[in-house]
């Protein structure tokens, strides 16, 4: 089961209700092709498409994943924690 952690959704909360997003949009877990900044994956700006899982906190719908994608990371957590870099999200694939 892909699984995002409470600190991710904590951050990605606070992330979303910092950016004010216009109606219909959401945050979305974001892999190539549709990710194509450096990384293996990111967080994009995108409206919910039929399919998506979302995962929320506090009522709040905060982060959209494509269902394939979750198919692909079914044994994944999503997570945001201290590393060298300092605070980062993480997807830990397993």
């Amino acid at each position: 089961m892909f699984t995002v952690t409470d600190a991710a959704k904590a951050e990605l909360k606070r992330i979303f209700e910092e950016r004010n997003l216009p109606p219909g949009k959401h945050l979305r877990l974001a892999v190539p092709p549709r990710w194509e900044q450096p990384g293996d994956f990111g967080i994009v700006l995108d409206e919910e498409e039929h399919g998506d899982y979302g995962f929320g906190m506090d009522g709040v719908k905060i982060l959209l994943v494509d269902h394939q994608l979750t198919q692909r990371l079914e044994k994944s957590v999503f997570d945001f924690k201290e590393t060298g870099q300092g605070k980062v999200f993480t997807l830990d694939v397993y």
